[in-house]
Protein backbone atom coordinates (compact mmCIF):
# COMPACT_ATOMS: atom_id res chain seq x y z
CA UNK A 1 0.00 0.00 0.00
CA UNK A 2 2.78 2.47 1.06
CA UNK A 3 4.48 1.57 -2.20
CA UNK A 4 1.49 1.79 -4.10
CA UNK A 5 0.79 5.70 -2.60
CA UNK A 6 3.98 6.74 -3.83
CA UNK A 7 4.04 5.19 -7.67
CA UNK A 8 0.53 7.15 -7.65
CA UNK A 9 1.80 10.21 -6.34
CA UNK A 10 5.26 10.09 -8.98
CA UNK A 11 2.75 9.67 -11.50
CA UNK A 12 0.94 12.76 -10.57
CA UNK A 13 4.34 14.68 -10.50
CA UNK A 14 5.31 13.30 -14.00
CA UNK A 15 1.83 14.15 -15.17
CA UNK A 16 1.61 17.65 -14.10
CA UNK A 17 4.66 18.34 -16.43
CA UNK A 18 7.87 20.66 -14.12
CA UNK A 19 6.31 20.21 -10.98
CA UNK A 20 7.86 23.27 -10.39
CA UNK A 21 5.91 25.34 -13.08
CA UNK A 22 5.21 29.21 -12.96
CA UNK A 23 3.30 29.17 -16.21
CA UNK A 24 0.25 27.74 -14.38
CA UNK A 25 -1.11 31.72 -14.08
CA UNK A 26 -1.10 32.05 -17.42
CA UNK A 27 -4.77 33.22 -18.79
CA UNK A 28 -6.07 31.68 -21.99
CA UNK A 29 -7.10 34.70 -24.12
CA UNK A 30 -4.67 36.74 -26.19
CA UNK A 31 -5.53 39.55 -24.86
CA UNK A 32 -5.19 38.53 -21.31
CA UNK A 33 -2.08 36.71 -21.87
CA UNK A 34 -0.14 39.68 -23.04
CA UNK A 35 -1.57 41.99 -19.53
CA UNK A 36 -0.50 38.66 -17.47
CA UNK A 37 2.70 38.65 -18.81
CA UNK A 38 3.38 42.10 -18.45
CA UNK A 39 2.23 41.72 -14.64
CA UNK A 40 4.60 38.44 -14.33
CA UNK A 41 7.48 39.58 -15.17
CA UNK A 42 10.87 39.46 -13.05
CA UNK A 43 11.14 43.21 -12.39
CA UNK A 44 7.20 43.90 -11.83
CA UNK A 45 7.27 40.49 -8.96
CA UNK A 46 10.72 41.48 -7.54
CA UNK A 47 8.78 45.04 -6.73
CA UNK A 48 5.58 43.58 -5.72
CA UNK A 49 7.47 40.76 -3.62
CA UNK A 50 8.91 43.68 -1.65
CA UNK A 51 6.54 45.59 -0.80
CA UNK A 52 5.07 42.42 0.80
CA UNK A 53 2.89 40.78 -1.92
CA UNK A 54 2.56 37.40 -0.83
CA UNK A 55 1.40 36.15 -4.30
CA UNK A 56 4.56 37.72 -6.15
CA UNK A 57 6.94 36.27 -3.22
CA UNK A 58 5.48 33.21 -4.33
CA UNK A 59 6.09 33.51 -7.84
CA UNK A 60 9.43 35.15 -7.14
CA UNK A 61 10.63 32.34 -5.51
CA UNK A 62 9.13 30.05 -8.20
CA UNK A 63 11.40 32.15 -11.07
CA UNK A 64 14.53 31.76 -8.91
CA UNK A 65 14.24 27.85 -8.27
CA UNK A 66 13.35 27.22 -11.76
CA UNK A 67 15.81 30.38 -13.36
CA UNK A 68 12.77 31.38 -14.74
CA UNK A 69 13.83 35.07 -16.62
CA UNK A 70 16.70 35.19 -13.80
CA UNK A 71 19.36 33.16 -12.93
CA UNK A 72 18.81 29.78 -11.18
CA UNK A 73 19.21 30.46 -7.47
CA UNK A 74 18.14 28.28 -5.23
CA UNK A 75 18.85 29.80 -1.88
CA UNK A 76 16.95 33.03 -2.75
CA UNK A 77 14.60 30.77 -3.99
CA UNK A 78 14.04 29.49 -0.63
CA UNK A 79 13.93 32.49 0.68
CA UNK A 80 11.41 34.12 -1.27
CA UNK A 81 9.16 30.79 -0.67
CA UNK A 82 9.67 30.45 3.12
CA UNK A 83 8.47 34.22 3.42
CA UNK A 84 5.47 33.29 1.30
CA UNK A 85 4.85 30.26 3.39
CA UNK A 86 5.29 31.61 6.90
CA UNK A 87 2.40 33.92 5.65
CA UNK A 88 0.05 31.07 5.06
CA UNK A 89 0.53 30.76 1.30
CA UNK A 90 -0.73 27.49 0.52
CA UNK A 91 1.03 26.92 -2.83
CA UNK A 92 4.52 27.99 -1.05
CA UNK A 93 3.79 25.45 1.67
CA UNK A 94 3.46 23.22 -0.20
CA UNK A 95 5.96 23.57 -2.57
CA UNK A 96 8.45 23.58 0.62
CA UNK A 97 7.12 20.78 1.41
CA UNK A 98 7.92 18.90 -1.22
CA UNK A 99 11.77 20.37 -1.72
CA UNK A 100 11.82 18.95 1.96
CA UNK A 101 11.10 15.86 0.93
CA UNK A 102 12.91 15.11 -2.14
CA UNK A 103 15.84 16.86 -1.15
CA UNK A 104 15.56 19.12 -3.80
CA UNK A 105 17.24 22.33 -2.24
CA UNK A 106 19.13 20.40 0.59
CA UNK A 107 19.44 16.66 2.51
CA UNK A 108 15.38 14.90 2.73
CA UNK A 109 14.02 16.06 5.79
CA UNK A 110 10.48 14.53 6.60
CA UNK A 111 9.76 15.94 9.83
CA UNK A 112 10.25 19.48 7.75
CA UNK A 113 8.34 17.97 4.79
CA UNK A 114 5.42 16.75 7.58
CA UNK A 115 5.21 20.29 9.26
CA UNK A 116 4.89 22.52 5.88
CA UNK A 117 1.84 19.99 4.48
CA UNK A 118 0.47 20.09 7.68
CA UNK A 119 0.35 23.79 7.63
CA UNK A 120 -1.30 23.78 4.11
CA UNK A 121 -3.34 20.82 4.81
CA UNK A 122 -4.78 22.74 7.90
CA UNK A 123 -6.71 25.55 5.09
CA UNK A 124 -7.97 23.06 3.11
CA UNK A 125 -5.26 21.89 0.16
CA UNK A 126 -6.43 18.50 -0.67
CA UNK A 127 -3.24 17.45 -2.02
CA UNK A 128 -1.68 18.24 1.42
CA UNK A 129 -4.26 16.79 3.28
CA UNK A 130 -3.54 13.47 1.33
CA UNK A 131 0.14 13.85 2.45
CA UNK A 132 -0.62 14.27 5.59
CA UNK A 133 -2.61 11.56 5.83
CA UNK A 134 0.01 9.14 4.20
CA UNK A 135 2.11 10.60 6.50
CA UNK A 136 0.79 9.23 9.68
CA UNK A 137 0.09 5.93 7.53
CA UNK A 138 3.63 5.66 7.15
CA UNK A 139 5.12 7.14 10.00
CA UNK A 140 7.10 9.45 7.52
CA UNK A 141 8.29 12.77 9.22
CA UNK A 142 6.03 11.88 12.10
CA UNK A 143 5.03 9.29 14.37
CA UNK A 144 2.64 7.13 13.05
CA UNK A 145 -1.11 7.26 13.79
CA UNK A 146 -3.61 5.38 11.85
CA UNK A 147 -7.14 6.88 13.31
CA UNK A 148 -5.31 10.89 12.82
CA UNK A 149 -4.12 9.12 8.74
CA UNK A 150 -7.88 7.76 7.91
CA UNK A 151 -9.41 11.23 9.31
CA UNK A 152 -6.64 12.79 6.91
CA UNK A 153 -7.55 10.45 4.07
CA UNK A 154 -11.51 11.65 4.58
CA UNK A 155 -10.32 15.11 4.82
CA UNK A 156 -8.93 14.54 1.00
CA UNK A 157 -11.74 12.31 -0.14
CA UNK A 158 -14.41 14.42 0.69
CA UNK A 159 -12.84 17.48 -1.28
CA UNK A 160 -12.25 14.87 -4.60
CA UNK A 161 -8.83 13.70 -3.99
CA UNK A 162 -8.66 10.63 -5.89
CA UNK A 163 -5.99 8.70 -3.75
CA UNK A 164 -7.75 9.42 -0.86
CA UNK A 165 -10.85 7.74 -1.67
CA UNK A 166 -8.66 4.75 -3.07
CA UNK A 167 -6.80 4.97 0.01
CA UNK A 168 -9.83 4.08 1.91
CA UNK A 169 -11.46 1.81 -0.03
CA UNK A 170 -8.11 -0.27 0.82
Amino acid sequence: MKNLHKILFGALIFANGAFFSVSSFAETSTATQASSADCHTFAWNLEAAQKGNIEAQYDLGMMYFNGDQVKQDHALAMQWLTSAAQQNNIKAQYRLAMVAEMGIHSTKNATEAFNWYLKAANQGYTKAQYKVADAYQTGTGVAQDQVKAQEWFKHAANQGNTLAQVALKN
